[in-house]
């Protein structure tokens, strides 16, 4: 877990400098600008329909009396790909418009799921609830 947190925290932003670096060398430094500004931009757009596609399968699945698992596992991950989108670089990007493609999100969130089930099943999780 530490780990994750230094590549999240220190490598990954090193990694997004020099990409901006490198790419600003290559095409020049405007180019850049307008290239993270019109990701930002679709990202917002791409989140905004998404967003509201996935409250709109919750709404159904709520009133349908099923429970909403698909449509609250793509708001999570369209939570998490928004700020990645609106931050300027592109690895950042690249990972926010991932989570963006639809069956990559639902992979990522069974992958996550069967390695909670593993978990709870070994006893190195457990969940519990309490009233308020």
């Amino acid at each position: 877990m530490i780990l994750l947190l230094l590549a999240l925290f220190v490598i990954g932003p090193i990694a997004e400098i020099y990409v901006l670096l490198a790419a600003g060398q290559a095409i020049g430094v405007w180019p850049v600008v307008g290239l993270c500004i019109a990701t930002a931009v679709l990202g917002g757009i791409l989140l905004r329909i998404q967003g509201l596609h996935a409250l709109t399968a919750l709404q159904r699945d709520l009133h349908e009396g099923r429970v909403p698992v698909e449509a609250v596992a793509d708001g999570v991950f369209l939570a998490i790909a928004a700020p990645l989108l609106m931050t300027p670089g592109f690895l950042t990007d690249a990972l926010g418009f991932a989570l963006m493609v639809p069956p990559l999100r639902h992979w990522i969130a069974r992958q996550a799921l069967k390695r909670l089930r593993r978990r709870i099943e070994t006893g190195e999780t457990r969940i519990r609830f309490h009233r308020f």
